[in-house]
């Protein structure tokens, strides 16, 4: 089969049987020149044999020194024993085709260069004995290294075709390889944007009910409650801030009094002190007890002792304590009960409202669902990242192994890489 012969066009699948075709084209004549030198090297081998057996039974020369002699039978047994290695080692084949070939030669070339290097000492020592024995051995064992040539010739021409020859298989399998891949992750894809259809289905779904919850009847009114509980608690924070207002122009001479009650130089009863301590604490909570009492027990105490403050600072403190006093605190005390009364009441009737638990939890599944979404909506994203880079390099691939078809054949080759249906 030449040039022209081989196939021009063949289909992925059929590529081992086209590349098949194609060795046997290229080493078309390695055949009958492998069996005649086979025919050689078992005869080589043979003779080799028999050298061994001459070398282990001849006597050595005469009138060598005793310990030449010596040293020369004891490496005279380690040749023999390698020779006899070697020569079990050559196994010649029946099969002419060039990895056989090429497997063969690799194999006992490196059995001789092994054989020879573990000689290297002993021959010289052996040669000295049996000279005429050791001369047909080495001339064989040049013999069989110089048919293994021959036998290899052929293959060494064409070295760079096998190279291409051995590549492409490799190619072969990684095209296969990618193409699984990328089907695998488109296959993937779908599952993920099935998925991500069901997860777009549920979301509608909650969304819906979510919808329907806030058209009920009890919804409307939990939003007029959180509304009035705004507002109440808005209003709550307004009086509290008047309060603390209107106690605030006697927190600094209050702060005085406890200073000196500390410093010991003016002594407050228990009573007196918790009235100031109070006060100062907290105004909002000191409404809670009898406030005027407390009122008028430290007007009594910056009464009885002028020194306590000057003047100018007592007479403003005195007259803002008669204010406090005639500021109807019982009156802002009732306005402040009752905005905690109400906002208490409203938070009651919400905390007993189902519809809040009920809403709170489809917006946490729409949530968990939407999280679930864009989990797979990024695993799709990355398939899809791996997909082009795989059709990338399954591009690259092809053009590859359609490169080494070409040298091969010599000519280009076009490969059909679908499966025709």
């Amino acid at each position: 089969m030449g040039k022209d012969e081989i196939s021009s066009t063949v289909a992925f699948d059929g590529l081992d049987t086209w590349l098949e075709l194609v060795s046997n084209s290229l080493f078309r004549s390695l055949s009958t020149t492998a069996d005649k030198l086979y025919r050689e090297i078992e005869d080589v081998r043979d003779r080799l044999k028999q050298d061994t057996i001459q070398l282990q039974d001849a006597e050595p020369v005469e009138n060598m020194p005793a310990h030449l002699t010596k040293l020369g039978l004891v490496n005279r047994d380690k040749m023999v024993k390698q020779l006899n290695t070697l020569t079990e080692k050559i196994s010649v084949p029946t099969q002419t085709d060039y990895k056989t070939v090429l497997s063969f030669y690799k194999l006992t070339s490196a059995n001789i260069e092994s054989t020879l290097g573990k000689s290297s000492k002993s021959i010289y020592y052996v040669r000295s004995l049996f000279p005429d024995v050791v001369k047909v051995l080495v001339s064989d064992l040049k013999r069989l290294k110089t048919v293994l040539n021959l036998l290899i010739r052929p293959i060494r021409e064409k070295e760079s075709h096998i190279m291409k020859l051995e590549e492409v298989p490799e190619i072969v399998q990684a095209i296969k390889n990618l193409k699984s891949g990328i089907e695998k992750e488109k296959a993937n894809v779908r599952d993920q944007e099935e998925d991500c259809f069901v997860l777009e289905s549920k979301i509608e779904t909650e969304g819906e009910r979510l919808g329907q919850i806030e058209e009920d009847a009890e919804w409307i009114r939990l939003k007029e409650l959180e509304t009035e509980l705004s507002l109440l608690e808005a209003d709550l924070n307004v009086l509290e801030s008047e309060i603390n207002k209107l106690f605030a122009p006697i927190n600094k001479p209050l702060n005085l009094l406890k200073k000196q009650d500390e410093s010991g130089r003016h002594a407050l009863t228990q009573e007196e002190r918790r009235a100031v301590s109070s006060i100062l604490l907290s105004p909002i909570r000191a409404l809670e007890g009898d406030i005027n009492d407390s009122l008028l027990a430290i007007k009594r105490i910056i009464e009885s002792d002028a020194s306590i403050l000057k003047d100018r600072k007592r007479d403003t403190t005195l007259k803002w304590l008669d204010h406090l006093l005639n500021a109807e605190l019982a009156t802002i005390k009732g306005k402040r009960d009752l905005l905690e009364s109400r906002i208490k009441e409203r938070k009651g009737t919400l905390a007993d409202m189902t519809i809040l638990e009920n809403k709170e939890a489809i917006e946490q599944s729409i949530a968990s669902v939407k999280g679930q979404h864009a989990r797979l909506e990024e695993g799709i994203d990355r398939s899809k990242r791996r997909i082009v880079t795989q059709e990338e390099e399954l591009i690259a691939k092809k053009r590859l192994l359609l490169d080494a078809l070409e040298e091969i054949a010599g000519k280009k080759i076009d490969v059909e890489f679908e499966l025709k249906r």
